[in-house]
């Protein structure tokens, strides 16, 4: 009997293309990683468990990838995509991860997914390992309107939008402390690639341990 694919979540995942890539020199999204482009691999994981996936950030060059979504502003950090994808969505949940993250691996991005679809009340998430992750975060569609009121009254810190749009209702899923350390977890996979250092050392990892994809 054939194996079941997994079911996809009733999420819309993007993946936060808006940054400059000043540090690195080039273009993260189609820097390549282990031979294929950060943009791809991270929309690739996003396709393995949302029922929906694009890109935000005005990028017309990514939309081989998937469909792209434009930023409303300008000169916000990550929030003008995660108002742009939550604008956008096609689900009752949102999603976004970093573009520059490609060792974070995709069960670790659906079990996140699947914890949050499971806790009553709650109406947004974001990680945590070693430290927030704020640009790992999850939020329902209807939180739009408070994280574009937040934005507009000057707020920039993605952390405290995420706590002003989810009105107290912000759940941290904790990889260390939720249900004690996961033995496999590793700080490397929410490291972003900013320069070519940074690159050479996660690719050298991606190697070693067989997480290149």
């Amino acid at each position: 009997m054939p194996e079941r694919l997994p079911v996809p979540l009733p999420v819309h995942g993007f993946v936060l293309a808006g940054g400059k890539s000043s540090r690195m020199g080039e273009d993260k999204a189609l820097l390549r990683f282990c031979g294929r482009p950060m943009g791809q691999i991270a929309v690739e994981k996003l396709r393995g468990f949302c029922a929906e996936v694009g890109i935000a950030g005005n990028r017309e060059d990514l939309a081989e990838f998937a469909p792209v979504v434009r930023e409303a502003r300008v000169d916000v950090g990550p929030a003008a995509g995660v108002e742009a994808g939550l604008r956008a969505a096609a689900q009752p949940w949102v999603l976004f991860m970093p573009v520059d993250v490609p060792l974070v691996p995709e069960e670790w991005l659906r079990r996140w997914a699947e914890a949050v679809l499971a806790m009553d009340g709650v109406v947004a998430s974001n990680l945590y390992y070693g430290r927030d992750q704020p640009a790992f975060c999850m939020l329902r569609r209807e939180c739009l309107g408070r994280f574009s009121e937040a934005l507009e009254a000057g707020e920039r810190r993605l952390g405290m939008l995420l706590e002003r749009a989810s009105e107290g209702l912000l759940w941290v899923y904790d990889l260390e402390g939720l249900y004690g350390k996961f033995p496999e977890a590793n700080e490397r996979w929410f490291a972003n690639v900013n320069t070519p250092k940074d690159l050479a050392e996660a690719e050298a990892w991606a190697r070693e341990s067989r997480l290149g994809r």
